[in-house]
């Protein structure tokens, strides 16, 4: 089982969906895959210790958001829980 690092939650909203694994991709060699979940067509959850800003600056797309949580509430089947909850969100 993968120990989980300090860290918190962030999203990466994309401009283009067609973007989202380039980045999916990009994010995983920075912080490996076990803290990277992509979400939608063009949303990626990460689960790591760098600063919002610091995210942001490694995305080499057009447009992009990174934002970080405190909370979450999610429904629906394709909300990754178990991966949530085992990160302290």
């Amino acid at each position: 089982m993968t120990q989980i690092k300090a860290g918190s939650l962030k999203g990466v909203l994309l401009a283009l969906p067609e973007d989202r694994s380039a980045v999916t991709r990009d994010l995983i060699e920075r912080i490996g895959e076990d803290n990277v979940r992509a979400y939608g067509t063009a949303a990626i959850l990460l689960h790591t210790d760098e600063a919002a800003a610091t995210v942001r600056d490694w995305i080499r797309v057009g447009s992009a958001l990174v934002v970080e949580f405190e909370t979450w509430s999610g429904s629906g089947d394709d909300v990754p829980r178990e991966w949530l909850l085992a990160r302290g969100h």
